[in-house]
């Protein structure tokens, strides 16, 4: 009874024996799915088995007849005789020739792949939307370019071997080289270079966008392009902001940042070749950074240099400064305090001096020391050192009361006089001309020096000298 009813099965659905006794289920759909992401298929129609086969071919009779094939019609052809496939065999079969980029599966003219395409073939609603079409078939010099292609561009071979499955795989890795390079090029402001990634990554951009057949038939025509721009822009500013070189700059910037104020007081070209280097729109390429590190380092001795000979320089000023003080007999007339808090400045000076670290500042400290607290400390000796006025004995001051004078209290005596000190620099000497060419013209400038200078003593002032 049994083996009459399979030979009934058999005669009326004689095409079932292509499934070859393998029972699918809708579960199956995502494993047979799958087998495009792991390359295990080739692009030879030998390969499939015979079920596929004839799904293929009345997708392909479809196709050269002007006739649409939907996946509801052809669950009708293969679901009746002489078929008698399970609708779930009907889809796995589908699903093998989609992973071996056989046919093509869309909605509404939009291709499906991986996820979306999954879901189509599970709505069983939607059925009669879902269109079939034969795959582009792909020379093997096409995908042999294409391989050759991506192992240049990404420095790596593809991991799939299937036209469409190779495809995809080259316009994902161009989108994640887009990804990689977004944030690199955000950079911009801090390193003006990045700026030549832009055209680079607009022409990513252009790429991603493609289906996968374009890039079988058109990427390659692109590929002088591509690997220039790789080769010349992406490689070496990717290496560039990896490695050390990025660090030679942040450095070098932030040298030029601190010190650019002490750049006016340094001899040589150093300082215009580190400043131009930085900015060079190409300062990714080659060894120029190599350069700038020893162009910095030049430049940092002359620097430090500079520093140090500015803080001696004010140094021994302010020293010179301090012996012609204590050599003046208003200094010895002071007591130990008093000749302790005249000193004390310039000691404090020589520390505050020492700290400085922009030769501008160190001038400028000199100056107000200078012409600010030297003057005041003069000032203040002077006053110290005046003896104090002798106060008058009481018969003196009965001796010289007038009759009227007795009865009025006597009115303190006048403080002497604050002395102003001018530096003699800030002396204004009338001259006429610009230098002093002969002896006339020196004995001319001494006069003019000297009716200045006595016109600053007549009012009262001392010249500081």
């Amino acid at each position: 009874m049994q083996r009459g009813f399979h030979e009934l099965i058999s005669r009326a659905y004689p095409n079932l024996r292509m499934l070859r006794g393998i029972t699918y289920t809708e579960n199956d759909i995502t494993k047979c799915l799958k087998h495009s992401q792991q390359g295990l298929f080739g692009n030879d129609a030998n390969t499939l088995a015979e079920s596929e086969q004839e799904l293929l071919a009345f997708i392909h009779s479809n196709n050269r007849s002007g006739m649409r094939s939907t996946l509801k019609n052809l669950l009708e052809k293969f679901e009746r005789k002489p078929y008698g496939w399970h609708y779930a065999a009907v889809l796995c079969t589908l699903a093998n020739l989609c992973a071996r980029g056989k046919v093509e599966v869309r909605t509404d003219g939009n291709l499906l792949e991986e996820d979306e395409l999954e879901r189509a073939l599970r709505n069983t609603h939607g059925y009669s939307n879902v269109v079939l079409e034969p795959q582009v078939e792909f020379t093997a010099s096409q995908v042999r370019a294409i391989k050759e292609f991506f192992e240049d561009f990404f420095d790596a071979p593809p991991r799939a071997s299937e036209a469409k499955a190779l495809g995809n795989e080259t316009s994902t890795a161009l989108k994640e080289l887009t990804h990689q390079l977004n944030p690199l090029a955000a950079q911009a402001p801090q390193y003006p270079f990045l700026n030549a990634l832009i055209p680079a990554l607009e022409k990513l951009k252009e790429l991603t966008g493609k289906p996968y057949t374009w890039h079988l038939t058109e990427l390659t025509r692109q590929k002088d392009t591509l690997l220039n721009m790789k080769e010349s822009v992406i490689d070496p500013i990717r290496k560039f902001m990896s490695g050390p070189q990025k660090t030679i700059f942040d450095d070098a910037r932030k040298f030029v940042q601190t010190q650019e104020p002490n750049f006016a007081y340094i001899e040589g070209d150093e300082t215009a070749q580190v400043v131009a280097s930085l900015t060079d729109s190409e300062c990714f390429k080659g060894n120029r950074m190599q350069q700038v590190k020893t162009q910095v380092e030049t430049l940092q001795r002359k620097v430090t240099a500079q520093i140090e000979a500015e803080i001696a320089k004010a140094k021994e000023t302010v020293a010179a400064l301090k012996g012609r003080l204590c050599g003046m007999a208003e200094f010895s007339a002071l007591n130990d305090d008093q000749q302790e808090q005249v000193t004390c400045p310039f000691n404090e000076f020589n520390t505050t001096i020492e700290r400085q670290k922009l030769i501008a500042v160190i001038r400028d400290t000199l100056r107000r020391f200078e012409e600010s607290d030297y003057q005041r400390l003069l000032s203040q000796m002077t006053s110290w050192a005046q003896p104090a006025p002798t106060p008058k004995s009481e018969s003196e001051s009965r001796e010289t009361a007038t009759p009227d004078e007795g009865t009025k209290p006597t009115p303190p005596a006048k403080p002497e006089p604050r002395i102003e000190y001018v530096p003699s620099r800030s002396v204004k000497v009338s001259f006429d001309k610009a230098w002093l060419a002969d002896e006339t013209d020196v004995e001319h400038y001494l006069e003019s020096m000297r009716e200045a200078l006595l016109v600053e003593i007549r009012k009262g002032k001392r010249i500081q000298i």
